[in-house]
């Protein structure tokens, strides 16, 4: 048995995992209600993990269903059963190490000890250093579109773990709309335990090569903006961006990006970005002008 699998495995992981999880009132599994399951809690769980120790462990089936959107649009949320959930947050605890010695510095959602004002502070710092101008864009669908084979060659990279990989595949199978024949298999589920630390895991490599061109960001999952100096640093950024993306086989949304002033008129992550003291800038006609 992998090291991996042993230590997610184990009673002690298993146990953890279940606090964390312990006032969801998912179904344990199908046809098992919570209520029936709780008082021979010990039990299930020690028959998880031998089902995992044996490489039995086969994942539930998935529910989906329809979540409207702000902007009018639709999201398909993913209902996993709670001995699936409690499975992956086992994985979870023991990968999440590995992931925080590669994720990037700039990237703030879903990481241990990291938050959404951390985010925020990163973009003032960036303002106050003279990024006047800032991409605020938006990746298309990024949880549905991300595909499969990349992200697992990204998931073997990582781990290094056969038996890991598998499972995720699985838990990635079940989780993921039924596509045309030949079609190829994108999306991480949407109320996945995993699906956070997936998605991290996926725009590290996007993280890296824009650092490497001398880009500031800062991402909250697949929410991101790039800083530049001048409008013109901002376009070839834009550019930059986008090929990028393409790269790992995902698309900008062509509506919901832009190059914009930071400053109150951009939000991220439900709040305005702070109003910077400037002393002048050049706008994309080549006036002068104070702030």
């Amino acid at each position: 048995m992998s090291d991996i699998l042993k230590k997610a495995s184990s009673p002690k992981i298993l146990n953890r995992a279940w606090r964390k999880h312990r006032n969801d009132r998912a179904v344990w599994k199908i046809g098992m209600p919570r209520e029936d399951m709780e008082p021979h809690l010990a039990y299930h769980l020690l028959q998880l993990s031998e089902d995992l120790r044996r490489g039995v462990y086969q994942p539930e089936p998935v529910r989906f269903f329809p979540v409207n959107k702000g902007d009018g649009g639709q999201r398909i949320i993913s209902a996993v059963t709670l001995r699936d959930k409690v499975a992956q947050r086992a994985v979870l605890t023991i990968l999440e190490p590995l992931g925080e010695a590669v994720f990037h510095a700039n990237s703030f959602g879903y990481r241990p000890k990291r938050n959404i004002e951390m985010a925020l502070s990163k973009c003032a710092e960036f303002m106050k250093c003279g990024m006047e101008w800032v991409i605020d864009a938006d990746i298309r669908s990024y949880f549905d579109m991300i595909p499969h084979g990349p992200l697992i060659k990204q998931v073997k990279s990582l781990v290094r773990d056969p038996k890991i990989v598998q499972l995720i595949k699985k838990w990635l199978d079940v989780g993921t709309p039924s596509r045309g024949f030949l079609s190829q298999a994108r999306g991480i589920p949407q109320g996945s335990v995993l699906s956070p630390f997936l998605c991290n895991l996926y725009l590290t490599e996007f993280d890296n090569a824009l650092t490497a061109n001398n880009l500031p960001f800062v991402r909250f999952a697949d929410d991101f903006l790039v800083f530049a100096k001048t409008h013109k640093d901002a376009e070839n950024g834009l550019a930059f961006v986008d090929k990028s993306l393409k790269k790992l086989d995902l698309n900008l949304h062509p509506e919901k990006t832009r190059i914009a002033l930071a400053g109150p008129n951009v939000q991220f992550l439900g709040k305005r970005l702070p109003r910077i003291r400037r002393h002048r800038f050049t706008d994309p006609k080549g006036k002068g002008a104070a702030r």
